[in-house]
């Protein structure tokens, strides 16, 4: 039997946060409001409003970088003007969320599409293509109630799987499959764009179906119990300051 490169298991039950409410199955009336100022929070995702989303001492790691929120958000305005140089148009589409709540602490795992537009070859001005990236993902907010306020205090993601899209169907650029196959199978072929086209090394340990699932859902149980987190939240490794 082939390789399943998108194997899919349940997550270990010790990673099971137990003593947390969620989605009406337990808890108050108050759990509901504060799930629903949660939630507005995550799906806050508006340029304008997006720092308010975060503490300051807020960490946040994608495939494309990692550091803290202010850092992150300096990092994101040169990559919009750099969008002529290659960098990625990114859109999110928002498919449905889940909240953990345990004391002041919460957990939102939100399900996303990523759609990022990129030009091949100089893009169809130049006779080049023009193709999207849809990658299926889940987001991972870690949020801490701090003087009365909810703020997100960690970021990061897991790919479920990705595909290319041409915006004519006529066109299609073909990446290398031998070259794709190298990164991880979630998102190999944003993977490969980042590397060749936006220039932005792969963060390589965001896999749904890789090991780091089950240290970030280990994390995010570890968050709600109360105790210390620090990134990176998907690997065994440790960023000490940022």
């Amino acid at each position: 039997m082939a390789n399943n490169i998108y194997a899919t298991t349940q997550p270990p039950l010790e990673t099971y946060p137990a003593y947390a409410t969620r989605n009406n199955a337990n808890g108050t009336d108050q759990d509901v409001l504060e799930r629903a100022k949660i939630r507005e929070i995550c799906e806050g995702w508006e340029w304008t409003d997006y720092r308010s989303m975060f503490h300051d001492d807020a960490y946040i790691a994608t495939s494309w970088h990692q550091g803290g929120i202010d850092d992150f958000i300096e990092a994101s305005k040169k990559g919009f003007a750099m969008q002529d140089e290659g960098f990625m148009y990114i859109l999110h589409r928002i498919i449905g969320q889940t909240v953990d709540i345990q004391g002041d602490r919460a957990v939102s795992k939100m399900k996303v599409t990523i759609t990022c537009r990129y030009n091949f070859e100089g893009g169809v001005e130049k006779g080049g293509f023009e193709m999207d990236n849809e990658a299926d993902c889940r987001f991972f907010f870690l949020l801490e109630k701090r003087k009365g306020k909810w703020g997100v205090v960690f970021y990061t993601l897991l790919f479920d799987k990705d595909k290319m899209v041409p915006v004519n169907a006529g066109r299609q650029y073909q990446i290398p499959e031998e070259e794709a196959s190298k990164y991880p199978s979630g998102y190999r072929y944003l993977a490969w764009c980042e590397a060749n086209i936006s220039k932005t090394p792969p963060k390589m340990d965001l896999n749904s179906h890789g090991s780091e699932r089950d240290v970030l859902y280990g994390k995010c149980k570890a968050w709600l119990d109360g105790k210390e987190v620090k990134p990176n939240l998907t690997g065994t490794d440790v960023v000490e300051n940022w």
